[in-house]
C-alpha cells in the first residue's frame, strides 16, 4: 500500500510538473506574438517619417501619405491579429489582456478609417490632375498670347516685346528682312509650338486618369480588404480567451 501511495503521489508530481512547463511554454509563446504584433505596427508606422514635414495643404503630399498607409496596412492588420491572438495563449497577463482590449476597441474604427481613405483619394487625385490640366493649358494660352501680340505688332519695338512675354526667350536680334516676313516667320514657329503644346498635353492628360483609376481601383479594394479584417478583429471586445490549463484539461478529457 505505501509503495502504491508512492507511486500514485510520483504520477501527480510528474502531472503538475508538465502542466507548469505547458503553463510557461504557452506563456512564453503568449509573450513571443504579442511583441512580434507591436514590431509589425511599429514597421507599420516607421515608414510614416518619410511624410515629414506635414503639408496638408498638398494635394500631392496627401496622396503620398495614402499610398504609404495603403503600402504597408498589411503589416498593421497581422500586427493587431496578433495582439489579439496571444491572450489566447495566456490569459492571465493583464498586460496583454489591456492591450488586446485597446487593440480591439480601436479596431473598429480604424475601419472606418481605412474605406474614409477611398473617397479622399478620389477627391485628391481629381483635384490634383485637374491643377496640372489648368497648369498645362495656362502655358498655352500664354503661348497663344504672345502669337497674337506677335500678329498685331507694327514695328520692331513692338514685336521685341511681344516675344519678351516668353519665360526665358533671348532678346530679338536685329531684323534684316521685313517686318511682315520676320512676323509670319514667328507665327507659324509659335503656331508649331501650340499644337505640339495641345498634342503633349493631351497625351498626358490621358495617361494620368488611366493611371489614377488604376490606383484607384487597387487602392479602393485593399481600403475594403483592410477594413473588413479590422471590423472582424473589433467586431467581439467583449471576448473572453480561456485560460492555459482549462484549454489543457479540455485536451485531457478527450
Amino acid at each position: 500500500m505505501f509503495a502504491e501511495s508512492e507511486l500514485a503521489e510520483g504520477l501527480i508530481n510528474d502531472e503538475e510538473v508538465l502542466e507548469e512547463r505547458r503553463l510557461r511554454e504557452w506563456s512564453d509563446g503568449a509573450r513571443v506574438i504579442h511583441w512580434v504584433g507591436i514590431v509589425l505596427l511599429g514597421a507599420f508606422l516607421v515608414p510614416l517619417f518619410n511624410a515629414i514635414p506635414p503639408r496638408w495643404t498638398e494635394p500631392r503630399w496627401q496622396l503620398s501619405l495614402i499610398t504609404l498607409l495603403m503600402s504597408n496596412g498589411v503589416n498593421a492588420l497581422i500586427g493587431a491579429l496578433l495582439l489579439c491572438v496571444a491572450p489566447l495563449f495566456n490569459s492571465a497577463d493583464g498586460q496583454i489582456r489591456k492591450r488586446t482590449l485597446l487593440v480591439r476597441t480601436l479596431a473598429s474604427w480604424v475601419a472606418v478609417g481605412w474605406l474614409l481613405l477611398i473617397p479622399l483619394q478620389i477627391f485628391l487625385g481629381v483635384r490634383l490632375i485637374n491643377a496640372q490640366v489648368s497648369d498645362e493649358l495656362g502655358q498655352i494660352q500664354s503661348i497663344e498670347r504672345t502669337t497674337r501680340a506677335v500678329a498685331n505688332s507694327t514695328n520692331e519695338l513692338e514685336l521685341q516685346a511681344a516675344l519678351a512675354q516668353i519665360p526665358n526667350q533671348p532678346p530679338l536680334p536685329r531684323l534684316t528682312i521685313p517686318l511682315e516676313e520676320a512676323k509670319a516667320n514667328l507665327i507659324a514657329q509659335l503656331q508649331m509650338n501650340i499644337n505640339a503644346a495641345k498634342n503633349r498635353q493631351q497625351e498626358a492628360s490621358s495617361d494620368r486618369w488611366q493611371t489614377w483609376l488604376k490606383e484607384v481601383i487597387r487602392n479602393s479594394v485593399m481600403s475594403v480588404l483592410l477594413a473588413t479584417g479590422f471590423l472582424a478583429i473589433g467586431k467581439n471586445r467583449q471576448f473572453v480567451p480561456p485560460t492555459a490549463s482549462q484549454t489543457t484539461r479540455r485536451r485531457s478529457r478527450r
